[in-house]
This record gives structure tokens, sequence and C-alpha cells, in this order.
């Protein structure tokens, strides 16, 4: 009977049985599976500290089914609770089994006696408290109530997986056109249809800008590390691994170039971490960049024999960890209250219309409202999601009306047969040069880390484009990349949605962040202002914004 006790039950009784024996011989082999399991004591049964209990139904590793005086019973008695072995099965239910995992057993009828049962055997192979961060963090009811410790044993580890959209391998125009191919072949990036027509103006792309695109690549290429998007990650992965501790294992991935995902899935299912906390590398949501990159780990995991646990980090662009960092980089540009410069542009990347329609609920579109408030109808949109952080940047460094603008960069349409989001960066170049805007500071927070859109496009096509319509000095501002202000806040965002581990108390606490006032200048903290009167998301909690309440770090030097 061995064989059956392992994964995939329900597949090979559907190729042995008619369908409509089906259910009948999944309970009698879950019987016999669960009367084999506790005769021979399983560790299954005996290692009960790393099962969760689980509400009825709920998918997931569970114990068997214990009795008021915590002795296990057989996994076979059907009192109207759910069994499974190797599949999810229902008394009364044909469901099919729900996502890849051990064996699955859930139960409704744990009373408060038999955790407690369940408990004292856990205490004598060294069963510990679950800190409280586990508790906020929603886990399970036995560890809630402090009788278990969490499946993430103090051996165990938490993989983090910061993912971007990729880069090519080198300058060569054959390279190139092997990244690109990749990346517009993806329907969440360049969505036409019908299918023959993306083939053929793909045909037309590949054919043409490869070599455009290789040529920008030489300008910005570094002679000894290469791309600038793949040196910042491996920087930034460095950084983070050093500030999570050993508890983590910090790596990156990319979606159209190595290391790919997959590759990266494989390598930490190799190691055994099952636990992954994936952080894709983008402030606002957009189909292209965040539903990519999280469609694809999960699309690789249901390959894996052993899938693994994922959380994913959201969109953070209202989070005190990303809007400081970013603050604190503009700040160094332009000056306190932005002194420095007449004007500051807030470049983010395009989209198709379409998409930030699509991205909209209750029948609305996306129109000149999304340019003015987040609402609970155009929380995904991207075009409103950008203009939010722009609004918080621009409150943080002091700008006034009319000392700040956004627009958008970066548009992929042939001839315009495409409507992307507008204002367009390159005409707003043209436009505030005409105004007599004559030092320009252009900052793209929709980056994390600088790359051909950044450093290309903005840092030498924009300079171009700036000074020939009468404009003096464009400042370009750096992104994030892997500057301590950033390692720091994004740990904290990976330690917030990560499992119950030991993690660093500095870590736990993103609410602050100690660094230098773009306003003032002074050395004090970031920190979160739930009293302000930000713009708020109906049915939402009030949305944070950042204030700096200089002074308040001990023995502070101003600069």
């Amino acid at each position: 009977l061995k064989p059956w006790l392992e994964p995939g039950l329900e597949q090979r009784i559907r190729r042995l049985v008619p369908g409509g024996r089906l259910p009948r011989l999944k309970m009698m082999a879950a019987f016999i599976g669960g009367h084999v399991a506790a005769s021979t004591a399983s560790p299954v049964l005996q290692d009960v500290r790393s099962f969760p209990i689980v509400e009825s139904h709920q998918i997931g590793p569970g114990p068997a089914q214990v009795s008021r005086d915590g002795a296990p019973r057989s996994w076979g008695a059907l009192a109207g609770v759910s069994i499974g072995v190797g599949a999810v099965v229902h008394r009364r239910s044909r469901r099919r089994p729900v996502g890849p995992g051990p064996t699955a057993v859930a139960t409704s009828r744990c009373r408060a006696e038999e955790l407690t049962a369940i408990a004292r055997r856990s205490a004598a192979v060294g069963a510990e408290s679950v800190p409280r961060s586990a508790i906020a963090a929603g886990k399970t009811v036995s560890e809630k109530a402090g009788l278990v410790r969490s499946s993430a044993d103090s051996d165990s580890k938490v993989g983090v997986l910061l993912m971007n959209i990729g880069t090519p391998a080198s300058t060569a125009v054959d390279d190139v056109r092997d990244y690109l191919s990749r990346f517009l072949g993806d329907d969440r990036v360049l969505e036409l249809e019908p299918p023959f027509l993306k083939f053929l103006v793909l045909q037309v792309l590949l054919g043409t800008r490869p070599q455009k695109s290789a040529d920008s690549y030489k300008r910005i290429w570094d002679e000894e590390r290469g791309s600038p998007l793949l040196f910042h990650s491996q920087d930034l992965v460095e950084g983070l691994q050093k500030q999570l501790g050993d508890q983590f294992v910090v790596r990156m991935c990319f979606q159209y170039s190595a290391p790919f995902t997959r590759d990266v899935l494989s390598q930490f299912n190799e190691e055994g971490i099952d636990q992954i906390v994936l952080v894709p590398m983008f402030p606002q949501y957009a189909s292209g960049t965040v539903g990519t990159c999280v469609s694809t780990a999960y699309k690789h995991a249901a390959d894996l024999f052993i899938a693994p646990s994922f959380s994913v980090v959201p969109p953070f662009y209202r989070e005190t960890a990303f809007l400081a960092a970013q603050a604190l980089e503009i700040g160094k540009a332009i000056g306190p209250q932005g002194c420095n410069v007449d004007h500051t542009l807030f470049s983010f990347h395009g989209l198709p219309t379409a998409q930030c329609d699509a991205a909209h609920r209750g029948g609305t579109r996306c129109d000149e409202a999304c340019t003015c408030q987040i609402t609970k109808d155009n929380k995904n949109c991207y075009r409103a999601q950008c203009y939010d952080t722009a609004r918080r940047l621009a409150s943080a460094l002091g700008l006034g009306s009319g000392r700040w603008s956004v627009a958008f960069q970066s548009r992929l349409t042939l001839r315009d047969t495409v409507p992307w989001i507008q204002p367009y960066t390159d005409e707003a170049f043209v436009s505030l040069a005409k105004r007599g805007v004559r030092r320009l500071a252009v900052t793209a927070p929709s980056f994390t880390v600088d790359c051909l859109e950044t450093l290309e496009e903005l840092g030498i096509g924009g300079q171009e484009e700036f000074r020939e319509a009468g404009g003096e000095e464009l400042l370009v501002v750096p992104c994030v990349n892997s500057s301590k202000w950033w390692v720091s806040g994004l740990a904290s965002l990976v330690a917030a949605h990560a499992p119950s581990v030991e993690t660093p108390a500095s870590l736990k606490d993103p609410s602050s962040l100690q660094g230098t006032c773009p306003i003032s200048g002074k050395t004090g903290v970031w920190r979160l202002d739930r009293s302000s009167s930000a713009e708020k998301v109906d049915d939402d909690p009030p949305a944070p914004e950042i204030r700096f309440e200089p002074g308040l770090v001990a023995q502070a030097a101003a600069p």
C-alpha cells in the first residue's frame, strides 16, 4: 500500500477506475492509507510541529485528526471532516485538488483541548513560542494561541526573489534582438489582436529596432560591469542580504533574460527553500511589469514537483520605505523646496490607454479624474498610481503648485496607431523650455533601478531635446538603486511580508527611516503621518504620508 501514500493519489485512481465510482474509491484509499500511516508510526503523525491547524476545506499540510486525549485517530474517520491523501477530498463533494502540495488534511473539529494536547506532544520535541510578528501576520490557529511553533523552524530559510524585466546579454545586435523578441512577444507587454497582426508587427519591430536599441545600450554600457540594470540589481541583492541576515537567501531574476525566473526557482527548490517572498521591483502596478513577474513565478512553480509557497510584496508607491528613499535622491539634486531648479518633472514609463482602462472597476475609464485622487474604482489604474506617487513626493519635497508636473515616456507605437497615456515626456521637455524653464530636474519614480529608459532616454536623449528647445540644463535624478536608504526600506518591506522567522528588530517597524531632509537639509527620521489629510481610497484605511521630523536622531549633526 506504500504507493498509495505518495502524492498523486487521485491521478492514479483516475487512470484505473471509471469516473462514476471515483469518489467512493478515493475515500476507501484514504481510509486504508490512514490506517497504514498510523500503524507504522509515520513521521507525518509524529512531528506535529510542522503542521498548521487549518479551517475546513483549506488547502495545505495538516495533522491527523486527534481525539480529545491527544491520540491520533485514523485518517479514515469520516465524521464530516475533510480528508485527503495527496488530494483534497470531501464526503459530499467531488472537488478536484486545488494546487500542488503535500498531503492535505483539513479539520474543523479541533477544540481548544485538542490543540492543547497537540501542544503537549510538541513540547517534548522542543516546540517554541511564535513571535508577535507571526500573530500579527495572521498565521495558523495554533500559532496564534502560542501552542506550536511556526512551520519556519530556526534552521529553515526564507527565499527573497527580486524580480525585474531584464537586459540584453551584450550590446551585440543579435543579443538585443533575442531579448526584444522575448520582451515584445509577451502578450502583457504588447497586446495586439488578432494574433497574425501581432506576428506582422513583431517582424517589423525586430527587423528595425534591434540595431537602434543596440546603439543606445552601447552609450550606457559599463566597460567592466556591463548592463547598469544588471550590476545595480546585483549590488542591491548584496546589500539586502547583509541587511536581512542569514535567515534569508536573497536572489534576483529577470523575465526575459538570464537569470530567468524558472532557473532561480529551481535553484531554491534544490536547496530546500520552499517559502519565497516575491518582490516585483516596480512601485506601481502594471500588467506588463508586476503582472508579468507574478504570473511567471506561479506558472513555473506549478511545474515543480514540490511547489513553493509565495508571499508577494504588493506595489509600494505609497510606502514610506520607498517614498523616503526616492525623496532623498531627488532632494540631493533640487535642494530644499526645489531651490536649485526652476521646475521638477516626474517622468513615468508609458502604458497603452487600454491597459489603464482595463484596470478600472465600476464601469469607469481612465480619464482626468485619475490625475486627482485614488478611488475604489481606479485604485489599480497605473496612471492614477503614478499621479498619486508624484503628489506624495512633491509634498514631501515641499514643491508648491506649478513647480512640478507629470509626464510619461518610452511609448512604443507604430505611427501613433495605439494611444498611450499622456502627456508625453519628450513633448514636456519642449513645452517647459518654451515656457522659460532653464534649469529642469527630471526623476523617474516608476523605476527602482537605473536602466536604458533612465540613463539613455532621459540622461542623453532628454538632454539633447531640452537644450534644442531652449533649455540650459537638465538634471537627471538617479533611481534609488542600491542606496543605503532603499536597502533599509526594502528590507522592512520584505520582513513585513515574510513568514514568521527571527528577523532583526530594526526590520519589524518599517514606519521610520533615518535620513537627510530634502526640505531643510537637516538629519532626522522619516515617519508615517497617519493624521494627515491625504487622499483616501473608499472603504480603505487612511493612506500614510511621509513627514520629516528633524532632530529625532540623538546627536545628529546638520550637514
